[in-house]
């Protein structure tokens, strides 16, 4: 019952008030502002109590709702402890109470804005019961439930708040970039937190950007301290013997993750945790964003196309803001490998997109070259692309290859990654796109005559020497299948490659111009081998393995035309090639399932 004067009734001593069972909140505040605090310190204590019971609570909270008016900044003390307090697990009359005084407070007050929503965004993360050695308990289903409840009742106010203050997006968005829980915190933490993110773009799409923008900055920087060689040792070798031929069998990929059921309270399904603590957090958050992407796109199990379509126009931004710029990420550009899956309108979008970058003279040569990166590696590793999509595609390449080295050909005499680097991308991706996708080529009608076409002779024989710049393990799987069809002989170039140094020039503020043996190629395609487990679900049934077989190595220099290079050179070449078949294989006695990766993913080596 309430009173005329800001009171709520109570059958508990509060502020001296035992005698009527009334809690006089006004009279309360009015004495602490004449400079009387025993009864306000009283009633502020009894509201730090965590056990407060849920009637003084529901009193205590209409009191202060029917004089909110009053509580300017000389309260900010007793608001807070309201902010603090845990209301959102407790039954549903205190809910009830409690959003109707934030909501009044907030109107009355919009200074108390930023602090309500500061409170409710660190609600995202549950308090998580630890034991001994400062170890968080596992969660169990009905631990989980709960968090589920609360957060329910978290985003119920926070939409009430939206509606009623015009301003709250803008004050909300920094932040949920700033209570973003650390990358040391725990998955769960993590999980939690990204998934009530996602939940606010329900009914705040007007932010979904900025916080996509957000949690793929997150991503990426828990991706960039999850190297491969790294996840690679961690994890168990659970795979079957793979045979001598080096061949991956996609068809074992698809029955292990046949199932199609999810859990939608639980990232655990599809997978269990990785050894890997940075590369687990990451597969939580990749497997909520990958689920994300599908319930936005998907309507009882039919692709929506506008809704799909937007969403693919913001991950856009995302990509060009945060993926194409960074250097070592691994997994987290396969969003965008997901994405194009969706719809062939969606994979020809994003590469037109990407085609545009590489043809801007003005644009960054780093960004050009991870561009056709990006190409090349999609265009080969995506199992959902049509074989028009890559003829066309690498019709356009070559096209732009030979118009580029006729506009070259008496400028350049030797190869130069410094002046051309755009140029030796475009052709390692148009390789690495031939050597995938050779057998799909030709075996259309009219394939053989269309790659012929290409004048790939007339590429490896200029004086802008490609295959001397491109990865050894793409030039020779490139090599031995243009030679096995006749459509170009590479290997008498790669030998006499081998036999010189690629110098490139490196500069440095503190030193004078120098020379250096580095390939500014290496680590170069994006979608290399996928190798978180859970997520792991979305991406493998799309992804296409190498199915080929390792070049053999070519023993004809004797160890006699061995004495001619250099044993720093002679060593660096050995190292390259390991490094480019498979990064652990040498030193961890590991089997490589697919020697066409690269290990990190779009970089380049900084001279």
């Amino acid at each position: 019952m309430m009173g005329q004067r800001g009171t709520g009734e109570v059958h508990r001593y509060v502020g001296g008030k035992q005698e009527t069972g009334v809690v006089d909140v006004q009279d309360i505040l009015k004495q602490y502002r004449n400079g009387t605090t025993k009864e306000y310190d009283s009633f502020v204590s009894h509201l730090t109590n965590p056990g407060i019971e849920p009637a003084l609570l529901i009193a205590c909270l209409r009191g202060l709702r029917e004089c909110v008016t009053v509580l300017g900044k000389h309260f900010e003390v007793l608001v807070g402890v309201i902010l603090k307090i845990d209301w959102a697990s407790k039954e549903k009359t205190v809910i009830q109470e409690y959003q109707a005084f934030v909501l009044n407070l907030v109107s009355a007050h919009t200074f108390y804005l930023r602090a309500c929503l500061r409170s409710l965004v660190k609600q995202f993360m549950p308090k998580l019961e630890h034991t001994e050695g400062d170890k968080i308990q596992s969660v169990d289903d009905r631990t989980r439930w709960q968090h589920e409840q609360i957060h329910a009742n978290l985003h119920s106010l926070l939409r009430a708040i939206i509606q009623i203050v015009p301003m709250s997006p803008t004050v909300l968005m920094p932040l949920l970039s700033d209570c973003f829980p650390y990358m040391t915190k725990e998955a769960y933490l993590q999980e939690c937190f990204v998934r009530n993110m996602l939940q606010i773009t329900y009914y705040l799409p007007k932010l979904r950007v900025q916080i996509l923008e957000v949690v793929v900055d997150k991503m990426t920087k828990l991706d960039v301290r999850s190297p491969r060689h790294e996840i690679e040792e961690a994890e168990p070798d659970n795979s079957e013997d793979v045979d001598d031929a080096i061949i991956f069998d996609m068809e074992d990929v698809q029955n292990m993750f046949s199932d199609k059921k999810e859990s939608k309270t639980s990232t655990e399904e599809g997978g269990g945790p990785m050894t890997h603590t940075d590369a687990d957090k990451l597969d939580v958050m990749m497997t909520l964003v990958l689920r994300y992407i599908q319930n936005v796109c998907y309507q009882n199990g039919e692709l929506e196309w506008e809704s799909t379509k937007k969403l693919y126009k913001e991950f856009l931004l995302v990509f060009e803001r945060i993926l194409l710029p960074t250097h070592a990420s691994c997994h987290v550009q396969f969003l965008m490998f997901y994405l194009c899956s969706l719809k062939p309108a969606i994979c020809e979008g994003f590469l037109d997109y990407l085609w545009k970058k590489v043809q801007d003279p003005n644009s960054q040569p780093i960004f050009r070259q991870a561009s056709v990166a990006y190409i090349g590696s999609l265009l080969a590793r995506g199992r959902y692309v049509h074989v028009s999509t890559v003829t066309a595609c690498l019709n356009l390449l070559c096209h732009w290859i030979h118009r580029y080295i006729d506009q070259t050909a008496y400028l350049a005499r030797q190869a130069d990654v410094l002046h051309h680097g755009p140029f030796y991308s475009v052709c390692q991706s148009v390789f690495y796109i031939f050597a995938f996708r050779h057998k799909d080529i030709l075996e259309m009608k009219t394939g053989f005559k269309f790659v012929k076409g290409l004048n790939f002779q007339t590429i490896v024989t200029s004086r802008l020497n490609p295959l001397k710049v491109c990865l050894p393990v793409v030039a020779k799987t490139f090599a031995s299948i243009t030679r096995l069809h006749q459509l170009a002989f590479c290997d008498t170039i790669i030998e006499r490659n081998s036999r010189s140094v690629l110098p490139t020039v490196s500069s440095n503020t503190a030193a004078p111009t120098r020379l250096t043996n580095v390939n500014p190629l290496d680590s170069f395609f994006p979608f290399d081998p996928y190798l978180l487990a859970r997520s792991g679900k979305y991406i493998l049934p799309l992804y296409r393995e190498y199915e080929g077989n390792l070049p053999e190595e070519d023993d004809s220099m004797s160890e006699d035309e061995d004495d001619f290079l250099p044993k720093a050179d002679i060593q660096s070449s050995s190292d390259h090639m390991a490094l480019s078949i498979s990064p652990s294989s040498e030193s961890h006695g590991k089997t490589s399932k697919d020697f066409l990766q690269y290990g990190i993913s779009p970089g380049f080596k900084h001279v």
